[in-house]
């Protein structure tokens, strides 16, 4: 979409400026447009869920232009027509005096059904509805290469919105993915294969499935239920039906590395392990697999006593020194940056705390020198 003259921003970024120019009270629509399958959708229902306001997502190829607009039936005196509106836009009453609505699908639709949407983008009209004045609209679809079924965008549509060029971002979508629970096979693999998060090529018309943000978190969610088995055929044609069998085997093969892959709580119990330099693949997996048992005792201790124990800190510590002494410091940056992404505060207050520097001296040189790692 390089010729559409967008900028060029990530899901999180995207996101960052919704809230921004919500907490504003800008009016102006903002329109997401992207490949399918990378969290848009989901990255504003997180928004709205953490603003504590409405949400409404309307699936514009799900109706029609009258849909949108109303009915028209005579008034009492037969002098004018009237609307009467449909309910799928929101009402203060029901949803709320603030909120977004999500305009989704937009560039997929028929051109009468986005022309119905100009007055609601441009005036917060439509028919005989009023968007509430605390609502914000933003806008999402699909450019002409990323998959979805593009029907076109006119100018004067595009006009009335912000618009952006959503890409997916690795870091971005591991900083999500641990928030969510994500299974940490799916973790380790995009992490030695990223691009492999999305694989979707428009040349290839032969390709029906393809990887996504979207299909690794089903994936994971058939993980988490069902812990990776090299003989369960079900369960991994399970896999291979949402990543396609070119990924999907890929995957597959580097799962069977969990037989060679050192066990995590021998590392957060401060026991001496095999280099795991020779295999990438291991490597990886091993450090997810830390970096989750780490995070999953954090959260425990939030939870139960609303403090990180000394326990946790000294198996931290352990995890960290581990990270620390690997070979590459291309995968230590990246183990203490997916340590922090999971509770950045948590974890960083943590980590540069007096009791975790004396478990783990070594992190506050390294801290100091890579002090970007610990800022958003």
């Amino acid at each position: 979409m390089a010729n559409m003259n967008l900028p060029v921003v990530d899901v999180q970024q995207f996101t960052k400026i919704v809230e921004m120019q919500f907490n504003e009270g800008i009016k102006r629509p903002i329109f997401g447009l992207g490949k399918g399958g990378i969290g848009k959708t989901e990255s504003i229902k997180d928004l709205a869920d953490k603003l504590n306001v409405g949400y409404i997502d309307v699936r514009l190829l799900m109706y029609s232009e009258v849909d949108l607009k109303g009915i028209p039936f005579p008034n009492a005196e037969h002098t004018k027509s009237v609307w009467l509106q449909n309910d799928i836009l929101p009402t203060v009453e029901r949803d709320g005096e603030k909120g977004i609505l999500v305009l989704d699908e937009i560039t997929s639709v028929a051109r009468s059904v986005r022309t119905a949407a100009y007055q609601l983008l441009n005036e917060r009209k439509l028919g005989e509805y009023v968007l509430p004045d605390g609502w914000m609209i933003v806008c999402l679809g699909n450019g002409e290469e990323d998959g979805g079924d593009f029907q076109g965008m006119e100018g004067n549509f595009a006009n009335r919105c912000s618009i952006f060029n959503v890409v997916p971002n690795i870091d971005a979508w591991k900083e999500w993915a641990y928030d969510k629970g994500v299974n940490y096979l799916v973790l380790g693999y995009v992490s030695w294969r990223p691009s492999d998060l999305h694989t979707y090529n428009p040349d290839n018309e032969n390709e029906m499935l393809f990887a996504s943000p979207r299909s690794w978190k089903a994936v994971s969610d058939i993980l988490n239920v069902h812990p990776y088995d090299k003989d369960d055929y079900l369960t991994n044609a399970r896999i291979l039906s949402n990543l396609g069998t070119l990924v999907g085997n890929h995957f597959l093969s580097f799962c069977k590395y969990k037989e060679s892959a050192v066990d995590p709580s021998d590392i957060l119990a401060g026991k001496q392990v095999k280099d795991l330099s020779g295999s990438l693949e291991v490597l990886f997996m091993t450090m997810q697999g830390v970096i989750k048992l780490m995070s999953d005792a954090i959260r425990l201790d939030k939870n139960n006593t609303g403090v990180i124990t000394t326990d946790t800190v000294k198996k931290c510590a352990n995890g960290v020194k581990w990270i620390l002494g690997l070979r590459s410091m291309e995968h230590r940056v990246m183990g203490i940056k997916d340590f922090a992404a999971n509770d950045r505060q948590s974890v960083t207050q943590m980590i540069l705390s007096p009791e975790f520097t004396k478990y783990c001296p070594e992190l506050l040189t390294f801290a100091q020198n890579n002090s970007g790692i610990f800022r958003r």
